[in-house]
């Protein structure tokens, strides 16, 4: 990953504008004079913060990835495994509830085919980085014993996509609508099946439930 200071303040109005421009008219639709438009802003002005399309694209990774993996302070702090699935759930929940994060994805959507640099930066976040902060935010239950470092990427795998494509359907993918109870019933399906399992692999490896 690129080692890239934090956006804050105005460098971060300017990107979420970007965000929102290609999510809109697409990478190559997303010109930096109609984008120092919107900002207002003069053309050269903006490129105090980047230099071309492709480095503001890598700050806009970089960033906004970091707002999404915030969350993992949360999953730290459960004293529990059985516990993991509904922090997970309620989290991704709160994430596309925001402005910032349906459009980090349509922009995601927009450009991660059309440069090999953007698809490495990519997978190094959403793979790469995903794995790393599993192992991370699950330590303590690997090192207890009660699921390796597999199962741990597995379960964070399984919790954040299920729970994550629902909601990329209603924020991203379909017109614009509040979240329904039918969403709400789906990712409490989602974290009892993801408890269940946890219970189930506890009892295979002789862990009593909920043990410490």
């Amino acid at each position: 990953m690129p080692q890239l200071p934090p956006a804050t303040g105005r460098h971060r109005e300017i990107l979420e504008a970007a965000m929102e421009l290609i999510a809109e008219r697409g990478y190559h639709g997303a010109s930096l004079r109609e984008l120092a438009r919107r900002v207002g802003m003069q053309q050269p002005s903006l490129y105090h913060y980047f230099r071309t399309k492709e480095e503001m694209v890598e700050q806009i990774i970089v960033t906004f990835y970091g707002d999404m993996a915030a969350g993992g302070a949360e999953i730290v702090a459960v004293a529990e495994l059985e516990q993991i699935p509904r922090v997970v759930a309620r989290y991704v929940k709160r994430l596309y509830e925001s402005r910032t994060h349906p459009l980090f994805v349509r922009c995601m959507f927009s450009i991660a085919r059309l440069n090999p640099r953007f698809g490495r930066l990519n997978r190094a976040i959403f793979v790469d980085d995903l794995a790393v902060q599993a192992s991370l935010g699950l330590r303590r239950f690997i090192d207890r014993g009660e699921l390796t470092e597999t199962e741990a990427l597995d379960l964070t795998r399984l919790m954040t996509f299920a729970t994550g494509f629902r909601l990329m359907e209603e924020k991203v993918l379909f017109d614009e609508r509040p979240l329904g109870p039918d969403v709400d019933r789906y990712l409490d399906f989602c974290a009892d099946a993801c408890e269940q399992w946890i219970r189930e692999l506890k009892r295979r490896k002789g862990i009593p439930a909920g043990a410490a």
